[in-house]
């Protein structure tokens, strides 16, 4: 391959990544104003427009029913529940915090395609699966007389996202993922309406809604990268680079919000970090010596590397 599409490859990844923490930023700075139902619904309603544009734009609305799917439907509902658990505590925790936290997922990914997809994981993948699930540990602070429950959400949102990946996996390619996207909007959206009795709903600003649209807009951008990035470059180049998130996540805690990891925080991060990217260089290594030795099943692409976005 030349070195072109590896660089537009690369570029993409960043650029996706610096969305999606974009996305982030916005959702919890409107979320000072509206409560999480009403910031999801609305995102939601913006994205679900955006995805059905971009399915009409490539001539595939009659594969629209295929968003209501058993799998699909499936992997949506996981998926929503990924993204409430995660915006819930977007809305009261450092964002720095709660990204590393999630970004755990990857390594349960590798922990969990054991026992639901029967692959091989390398004692070295369950060290570095044990040491980057302490370094979470270590990010949410359990000492009895700070911990609160809520550092909980993010790393419950890691383990379903990872089983969200799994699901993924078994979702046949002839279904487009902006589907699958429309598929995820839609059960959010509708999840999210169910929030409402139990919120203070108000008439957003114009402020508010031009945010969530901005949100539901770098999220949908994000995850057009995310894929270019993926499909114009390897995987073991590509997918080392979704760390990116963290760094985009403590610049922006302490630019927009005025938050910095403490010393304890940034152990943990460096061990959630160090552990996942040795973890999808591992697993990439694995996955192209199953392939050159012929080996029945062997994943196309390494299992913690196609990790999908959270939200």
């Amino acid at each position: 391959m030349s070195a072109a599409p590896n660089v537009r490859g690369m570029v993409a990844m960043v650029a996706s990544m610096a969305l999606f923490i974009t996305n982030d930023t916005l959702l919890k700075v409107a979320m000072h104003e509206v409560p999480l139902g009403q910031a999801l619904a609305l995102r939601s309603l913006f994205a679900g427009l955006l995805l059905l544009a971009l399915v009409a734009r490539a001539g595939e609305l009659g594969l629209v029913l295929h968003a209501f799917r058993p799998r699909v439907l499936a992997r949506s509902g996981l998926d929503t529940l990924t993204t409430v658990l995660y915006v819930g505590a977007l809305a009261v925790m450092p964002i720095a915090s709660t990204t590393t936290i999630y970004l755990s997922a990857p390594l349960m990914t590798v922990a969990l395609a054991v026992p639901l997809l029967g692959e091989r994981v390398s004692l070295p993948q369950w060290c570095a699966v044990v040491i980057g699930f302490a370094g979470a540990v270590i990010v949410m602070r359990p000492d009895p007389a700070t911990f609160q429950l809520v550092a909980l959400l993010p790393l419950v949102a890691a383990l379903s996202g990872s089983l969200r990946d799994i699901v993924t996996r078994n979702i046949g390619m002839e279904i487009p993922g902006a589907v699958v996207g429309v598929s995820t909007t839609l059960v959010l959206g509708l999840a999210s309406t169910l929030l409402a009795p139990f919120e203070p709903w108000r008439m957003p600003s114009a402020l508010v809604v031009g945010q969530l649209a901005a949100s539901a807009l770098t999220f949908a951008l994000g995850t057009l990268l995310l894929v270019y990035a993926f499909r114009n470059a390897p995987v073991s180049l590509v997918s080392p680079l979704r760390y990116i998130l963290v760094f985009g996540a403590i610049v922006s805690g302490f630019a927009v919000f005025g938050e910095l990891p403490d010393g304890w925080a940034w152990i943990g991060i460096v061990l959630v970090v160090g552990a996942g990217l040795y973890s999808i260089q591992a697993e990439h290594r694995r996955s192209r010596r199953a392939r050159r030795e012929g080996a029945p099943g062997a994943p196309a692409h390494p299992t913690v590397a196609l990790a999908a976005p959270k939200d």
